[in-house]
Parts: C-alpha cells; sequence; structure tokens
C-alpha cells in the first residue's frame, strides 16, 4: 500500500463510483477497479461492499478512507512547509545580538515580520566575543554587532556608523554649557561603558580625558549597555556610550549631548560565516537589511 493507492482510493470513496473516480484521475476504469481489489486482498477484507444498484463502505473501508484522508493532507502539508522553506517564507532565523544592537534589531525584525509572518526568530543575545563563538560553533547563522578588531573569517554587512554621545541627568545639565567639554564633566560621577574584547571604545573615552590632562571621575564600570542607561536614568552618573541605543530606553531623566572633543564612533555590522550555507529564511533576514 503506498501514497498513490491510497489517493485513488480516497477518490473512489470521494466519487461514490470507480467511474466517476476514473474520470476525475484521467485514468482508465479497469486499472482502477484493480488496484481497489489489490488493496483488499493486500489488508484481508472487503473495503466496500457492491450491491446491484448500489455500493457502501464496509467499517473497514471507511477506516482506511479516514487514514487515507489524515495521511494525504500531512503529505500535502510537509510539501507546502517544504516550499515555503527552500523559498525562504518559512523557516527559523537564528540571530545572535549584543546589547549595543538591540534597538537596531527590534527594528528590522519588525520590517521582516511584515513580509514573512510565517518565520519563527530565535535570538540569542550576549557580548560580541560569546556571539562570534556561537557563530563559529554554527549555534546561530547571523550575528549583529559592534564590529569587532578580527573579521576576516566572517562575511560582513556594514550599517551606518553610530558617533559617541554624551548622556546628563537632567538635574546635572544646568552647571554644563550647550556643548560640554571633557574639562567641564571630568568631575561627574561616570557610569563607564566597560571593556569589550575587540573593541576600543572604552579605551578611546581614556584617551580622550587623557589628551587633556584629565581623568574621568568613575564611580561604575559596566559591560552591559542597557544597564549603563538605566543607571544614568536613574541620576547616578553621566555617560559616553554610541548614539544607537539610548532610544531603546525611558530617556525622560537625562539628556543626550554631541561630544565636540570626542571625534569617535562605532560601525555595527550584521555577520555570517564565509562559505557557510544559512537558511533561506536566515537568508532574506540577511538580504533585507541595508
Amino acid at each position: 500500500m503506498d501514497i498513490r493507492q491510497l489517493h485513488y482510493y480516497r477518490e473512489i470513496v470521494k466519487q461514490g463510483s470507480i467511474s466517476k473516480a476514473a474520470e476525475i484521475l484521467h485514468i482508465a476504469q479497469p486499472p482502477l477497479s484493480q488496484l481497489l481489489k489489490k488493496l483488499e486482498t493486500e489488508l484481508g477484507t472487503t473495503l466496500i461492499h457492491r450491491y446491484r444498484q448500489k455500493w457502501e463502505l464496509s467499517e473497514t473501508g471507511q477506516l482506511l478512507y479516514q487514514y487515507a484522508e489524515q495521511l494525504l493532507n500531512q503529505t500535502e502539508e510537509v510539501k507546502r512547509r517544504i516550499h515555503e522553506l527552500e523559498e525562504g517564507t518559512a523557516g527559523i532565523v537564528r540571530i545572535g545580538v549584543s546589547s549595543a544592537c538591540s534597538n537596531m534589531l527590534t527594528d528590522y525584525i519588525a520590517e521582516f515580520r511584515s513580509e514573512f509572518s510565517q518565520v519563527k526568530i530565535n535570538i540569542f543575545s550576549g557580548d560580541s566575543e560569546g556571539l562570534l563563538k556561537k557563530l563559529t560553533q554554527k549555534e546561530i547563522d547571523i550575528a549583529l554587532l559592534i564590529r569587532p578588531n578580527d573579521t576576516e573569517q566572517y562575511v560582513k554587512k556594514s550599517l551606518n556608523k553610530q558617533p559617541a554621545i554624551l548622556m546628563v541627568p537632567n538635574s546635572w545639565t544646568a552647571s554644563l554649557s550647550a556643548q560640554p567639554t571633557l574639562k567641564e564633566i571630568a568631575h561627574l560621577p561616570f557610569i563607564m561603558l566597560g571593556a569589550m574584547e575587540g573593541h576600543s571604545f572604552h579605551e578611546n573615552i581614556k584617551k580622550a580625558f587623557d589628551e587633556f590632562g584629565l581623568k574621568p571621575n568613575i564611580i561604575v564600570e559596566c559591560r552591559d549597555l542597557p544597564m549603563v542607561v538605566a543607571l544614568v536614568n536613574r541620576g547616578l552618573g553621566i555617560s559616553i556610550i554610541p548614539r544607537m541605543h539610548y532610544e531603546s530606553f525611558f530617556s525622560e531623566h537625562f539628556r543626550i549631548y554631541e561630544l565636540q572633543q570626542f571625534d569617535f564612533s562605532v560601525e555595527p555590522v550584521l555577520m555570517k560565516l564565509k562559505e557557510e550555507p544559512i537558511s533561506k529564511a536566515s537568508a532574506q533576514f540577511w538580504e533585507m537589511v541595508k
């Protein structure tokens, strides 16, 4: 008993006669009659009681019909799902994101979901070092993060560079000029974005102060950017971070300043392994990001 036989049997039952089923299936009637007899012989049962003026399904015939209906529907569903996977309209996108890029990912997912609503997205958060390890071990297909120094084994798609900004609690802004200098802010409690492997943002902040003979008043050092923003929002200190992130958080309690004396930016990138295949859905996501 195979899929073809079940398909033919289902059509016989649906049409109520072999002749009508043969017409729908575009085959001759005798082979269809032989197929029914072969099924009955194979299963050792009478599937259809044939009478002179009518015929009716036996109990076993009804059971086989239900089985055939279920199996054939499942077969069509498998075909549909495979087609969707091949076309990239279904499946799974496995993407890693660093905290600094989480607001960007939110926007990209919203855009992607508007076109590919059947695709499931699995998000893995972590620092750049951990995300690159997941990429290498093929636990994720794509990573969205700040560009690391070593990108040789990856394909990367560069996104808009993000300048550094100064965040200051609202209650502290009265003592600052419209364009605060490093000298103005050096004495203020400073929440430092911690050093991360492969990135120089932390070192560049310290160098900027050093060039003016200054030293920031660091009270907290934290590698988690959302936590840095939350601490500033709470009024515990100032901070310098990439501009890309502050819009994702409650910012009613702090003010954003451009920094004239700190000419440094970071570059968000989308990355994947070189010469390694990714799912069609992940490829669609990659192509969407500009």
